[in-house]
Order: C-alpha cells, then structure tokens, then sequence
C-alpha cells in the first residue's frame, strides 16, 4: 500500500509544486541571454525588452550575452538550464531557422530542445552600395552585374548569417554572379563596403542609415515585404528587382528551454505582448530600425516553422553548399 501511495502521491506533489511555482512567478531576478554581442540589432531589441519586462514582471531581468558561432553558443548554453522561467534566450532568425537546414548537422532542434514564449521584433535590411558606385539604382546594379559575371563582389557577416542567404537569394532570383565576400561580422563589412572593396550588402538599418545619411553609402532598395517607414521613399527589393515574394527580415523572440510550464509561458507571452502593442515601443523600436512583434506562442513556433521552409528554399533554389 505504502509504496503504491508513493509511486501515485510524488508526482502529484512535485505537479502541485510546480503549479504554485508557476502562480508565485517570477519571485527572482530572470536571465535573458542573447547570442550576440552588445551593440547589434538582436542585443539593442533585447536590452529595450529587459528593461520593460522588469516593469511588466517586477522582478530584475539580467541580461548575459554569450556570443559565439552565430548564437548557437547562447543556444547550447540555455538548452542545458533548467526549464523553470528564470533563464530565458531571445533567439534570431539565423539561429533558429537557418542554421538548422544551412549547416549539415546541429546539436539542437529548435521546437523539441526549446519553447517558443514571444515574438519580439523584425527588422528589413537595406540593400546598399559604395558613396562612390556607379550604381543608382537596383536595376542599374543588376545590369551591370549581367555585364561582368563575377566581377562584382557583395559582403555578409558571414557564410550562413541572413545577409549572406539574402544575397544568394538575390542573385538566384535575378540570375546574375556576384562574388560573396564573408565576413566575421557586419563591422568589418561595413568599413570595407564604405572604403569601396565591396560592392554591396544587404545591412540592418540601425548599421546602415548612419552611413547612409553621413554620404557614405547609397541605399538602393528596402528588402521588406511592403515599404519600409524604417527607409520612407526608398523601394523594396521585390519591386525594384522584379522578385515577387523578396523579404529578408531578421527576426528576434524570446524562448524558453523545453518543459516550461504552460503557465508560465502564458505569464511572459502577455508580458511581451503588452510591451511590443504600445505606442511607447513602436516609436522605439523605430529609432533602432525594427518593428515590434506580436502573438501567441503558437504563432512564434508556426513561424519558426515557415521561415525554416523559407530559407531552406532558398538555400536549394541557389544551389548553396551547406557548411559542416
């Protein structure tokens, strides 16, 4: 009797436990770790987020980045942590819907190692060129890139990072050869894309309208869905490409690792959610050229799940090796 009792009576009592655990939630200060380095796109949206949550959840939201191997290290890291709300990843596009089907093999599966909590925020990249290139126009560029096959040069923050596949979608969909050049990060590009040894790139706003309004770089076009108020009067590239369905968005959501409690997860999905509806963050994240996000946490797993397919897609229409 006694030990039927018992193999009945634990589980229900660590289930009661972990039900009133989730209710208290959170009675401690929460860790958000991003898989980048402070400055970036993913680091500025995730900062902006840690600050409002604290006043959403009332406790302290430590920030920790782990930067390393396009935010695998990050997901590696949270994968292991306990499933109890207190560490907390935001995730991005790269790692979660193109490493997976760009590298030949990943220790993770994103909706098995990970739960989906919030989408958080986008942000389009700009196409851009050199001050000094000859290029006005994304018609012009193509042009001449059909002319010298090979000759022009476009740069990424490396093989596999979202501007890298941007690119090679770009270049599949208009059937021209341009020469990847990668890079250890959008920084380097940058100087080198100023300077004039690369051609183009496809660049985050927050990178790019700073050189773009110095006179330094030239932004042709908008990869967006829809024009972009992040660049007014600038088109997007599906328009002035002729590339029907072009967008080449980064995105950023906050996750969680596998078994978090529904409760919990319904707690920081509302969190989230009322800071990315405000006005207060809209503006916000404008100055920092991104556009909140919003939904359930089915709706964050369904578009890690289309954006998987996406580029997945893309990578098998470019005839694009993938990495080891």
């Amino acid at each position: 009797m006694t030990s039927r009792f018992a193999r009945w009576a634990l589980p229900a009592l660590a289930a009661l436990s972990l039900n009133a655990a989730a209710a208290d939630y959170p009675v401690k200060p929460v860790t958000l770790v991003i898989g980048f380095t402070a400055g970036g796109p993913t680091d500025a949206v995730g900062r902006y987020l840690a600050r409002q949550l604290e006043a959403g959840l009332g406790q302290t939201i430590v920030v920790e980045n782990r930067a390393g191997a396009n935010g695998v290290v990050a997901v590696q890291s949270v994968k292991r942590a306990a499933a109890d709300g207190y560490t907390l990843m935001l995730g991005s596009s790269g790692t979660l819907s193109i490493e997976p089907v760009y590298k030949q093999k990943v220790d993770y599966q994103v909706l098995k190692d990970f739960q989906p909590v919030a989408l958080v925020a986008s942000y389009p990249y700009l196409l851009v060129v050199p001050a000094n290139s000859p290029f006005k126009s994304v018609e012009e560029l193509i042009a001449g890139a059909r002319k010298t096959p090979g000759a022009l040069t476009f740069a990424s923050a490396g093989s596999g990072a979202v501007n890298h596949l941007a690119g090679e979608w770009f270049k599949s969909a208009s059937k021209v050869d341009i020469t990847h050049v990668p890079y250890k990060g959008d920084s380097a590009a940058i100087a080198d894309l100023v300077a004039g040894r690369v051609d183009m790139a496809f660049l985050s706003a927050i990178a790019a309208m700073p050189q773009v309004q110095a006179g330094k770089m030239r932004a042709l076009a908008v990869a967006s869905a829809q024009p972009s108020a992040v660049a007014p009067g600038i088109p997007t590239v599906a328009q002035a490409a002729g590339i029907p369905g072009f967008s080449a968005e980064p995105w950023n959501g906050v996750l969680a690792p596998a078994g978090l409690p529904p409760d919990v997860t319904r707690r920081l999905n509302a969190a989230i959610n009322k800071i990315m509806s405000t006005e207060e963050s809209r503006e916000a994240l404008l100055k920092l050229g991104q556009f909140p996000m919003t939904g359930s946490a089915d709706d964050f797993a369904q578009h890690i799940r289309s954006q998987t397919e996406r580029w997945a897609q893309v990578i098998q229409a470019g005839n694009i090796a993938k990495a080891d």
